[in-house]
């Protein structure tokens, strides 16, 4: 009889656990902390602003991808055009560590540029040099402004990002290119954070 009580209560904790655990867990995780970490965030992404523009114009479709990540690091310095894929990936692999926790450098091959909507392809290794089929935003560039950051986890968060063209000589913004939802891990560096996941909620397709 002893044995069976014990074993009564044994199945009644099992089941107290089932039930309360995932809900504590989920009441913990799902916490807005955009005042606690917008200004580093913020700091983090603005290295990541001129792709994620080129993703919401007219022509283009956004994709995360090792494509992506590597042209995201790559695109911003287009002093770069026409090095060796050594080179570059030298100059490039520590951000792909900061931004991504990968040394992986990946540039689409292609012999001369071929139209996609995948921008990641605007950056290209032909014959092992590395070619920029980009242009000048101007005066008005991509700039990412961070509207939420929720905890989703003890070490995870989601960011909802948008990206404004802005004018730098005005220093206005002439309207919303498109928002992002950016999933981003702790980490132990000078961000504080690594890019897990990117996805593109809206695009005004500019």
């Amino acid at each position: 009889m002893k044995k069976k009580f014990k074993s009564f209560l044994a199945v009644i904790l099992a089941v107290v656990m089932l039930f309360s655990f995932p809900l504590s867990a989920s009441a913990f995780a799902r916490k807005d902390v955009t005042g606690t970490y917008r200004k580093s965030v913020a700091k983090m992404l603005r290295g990541v602003d001129y792709y994620l523009g080129v993703g919401c114009l007219e022509n283009y479709s956004f994709k995360f991808d090792d494509y992506a990540k590597t042209t995201m690091v790559a695109i911003p310095d287009s002093k770069l055009n026409g090095c060796s894929l050594t080179y570059i990936k030298k100059k490039i692999q520590p951000k792909m560590k900061l931004y991504f926790n990968t040394s992986k450098v990946t540039f689409k091959k292609m012999s001369k540029y071929r139209y996609s909507k995948n921008p990641a392809y605007l950056v290209y290794n032909k014959n092992n040099k590395i070619i920029y089929n980009t242009g000048d935003w101007g005066m008005a560039s991509p700039k990412g402004s961070v509207r939420k950051i929720v905890r989703t986890g003890t070490r995870t968060y989601e960011v909802t990002y948008n990206i404004y063209l802005y004018n730098s000589w005005d220093k206005v913004n002439c309207g919303l290119m498109g928002t992002y939802k950016i999933y981003l891990k702790k980490a132990n560096n000078k961000n504080g954070f690594i890019i897990t996941n990117m996805k593109q909620t809206v695009s005004k397709k500019i």
